[in-house]
């Protein structure tokens, strides 16, 4: 309990009678970044048992699916509304995922980047401080830059019409955080305040270890899960003497699979769970189990400009591993998107776009809306 408390008084920069000006995605170690491509985040953000391949981190045994070496790049743009008192408006960027993949005989490998937590945001706004003698108006900037991301090392053996897969991740990342005040002139008696501010940066490392398999079935209907075990992240506030603190992320189940209708119709959905709440409460800050579904379908028989273009339609729904309070934050969105592939599949791009709400603006008086674009651009290389 006291790395918990410990952990996340050193995280907090701004006094917490603020934190409401923050998104909901800040607390804690911030937003859970999937580690999903275009295609997979346009299909309820499934990414695993997907017929066709996915560049998707979920399932290490995926990897079998891809009958040639490939290359893929995702970006994720985001837009936040946070309706509260007043409207706070943010936004973010980040690479969800970049991964190199070879498969060889019945074996494939592959390496990658992916994101696990995001705590990129940024907020100006207007605030009176009420002293006993008047008030002090001020503006007040706050900037939270950096997030954790994987480095992630996957193998994969295929047996038969099973496969199975492990992965081996290195979690790091930083977070530089800061803010600054400036004083408007008093009202009444109140005395003329300086401005302030300040700047605060953590590192972060640890492991992570998975382990995956799947089985396609008859090529109709593939069905795949995975695990990763619990770990330690070590955080470490940057300071004259260097403050370390061990948190524990609990152990994550996923499953997922497509059915195939007709060739040019397939039918996905994957659910996954990780019981964040034994980690304990802290504070006002409370951690929850997380339950995340989420699926769609995808129809594939329309030609544009001579490339191949499918459409995907879904939606999801998932809990949030941190909230203010004893109430947790649900997330949900309707997704959609399409695919563009040239030469045959050698060279895609993939448009996901998901429009959502955390929150509950009548339950909790706290309500975030979002948009969040995916741009997944991949290239293959065809065996000789």
């Amino acid at each position: 309990m006291m790395r918990w408390v410990h952990l996340f008084l050193t995280l907090m920069v701004v006094p917490i009678g603020l934190s409401a000006q923050q998104p909901l995605t800040s607390v804690g170690l911030g937003y859970p970044v999937e580690p999903i491509d275009g295609r997979s985040a346009a299909l309820g953000g499934t990414g695993i048992g997907l017929f066709g391949s996915t560049y998707s981190l979920r399932n290490p045994a995926d990897l079998l699916h891809h009958p040639e070496a490939g290359f893929s790049l995702s970006l994720a743009s985001e837009a936040v509304t946070l309706d509260e008192d007043q409207s706070l408006k943010t936004g973010r960027e980040r690479f969800t995922n970049i991964r190199a993949l070879v498969p060889f005989s019945d074996w494939a490998a592959s390496i990658a980047f992916g994101g696990v937590f995001d705590q990129d945001w940024s907020a100006r706004f207007l605030d009176t401080l009420v002293l006993a003698d008047g008030s002090a108006p001020f503006e007040e900037a706050r900037e939270h830059d950096g997030g954790i991301s994987t480095i992630d090392v996957s193998l994969a053996r295929r047996l038969g019409p099973f496969g199975i897969g492990v992965s081996a991740q290195r979690l790091t990342g930083s977070l530089r955080q800061s803010f600054f005040r400036t004083f408007e002139l008093p009202i009444g008696e109140a005395p003329l305040l300086n401005d302030g501010g300040g700047m605060r940066e953590v590192s972060y490392r640890g492991w992570r270890f998975k382990g995956g398999a799947s089985i396609n079935i008859a090529d109709r209907l593939l069905i795949g899960g995975s695990m990763s075990l619990p770990t330690t992240l070590t955080g470490t506030v940057q300071d004259t003497i260097p403050n370390t603190t061990d948190f524990e992320l609990p152990v994550v189940y996923e499953i997922g699979g497509s059915f195939r209708l007709v060739d040019e119709l397939l039918i996905t959905a994957a659910t996954g769970r990780s019981p964040w709440a034994d980690a304990g409460d802290v504070g006002e800050y409370t951690t929850h189990d997380v339950t995340w579904v989420g699926g769609g379908i995808e129809f594939g028989g329309l030609i544009f400009l001579g490339g191949r273009l499918p459409l995907r339609f879904g939606m999801r729904r998932s809990d949030l591993p941190f909230s203010i309070g004893a109430d947790s934050i649900i997330e949900k969105a309707f997704t959609g998107g399409f695919g563009w592939e040239f030469q045959e599949g050698l060279a895609t791009a993939d448009l996901s776009l998901e429009i959502g709400s955390r929150g509950d603006i009548t339950g909790t008086n706290i309500q975030e809306s979002f948009t969040r674009m995916i741009l997944t651009l991949s290239l293959r290389q065809r065996s000789p």
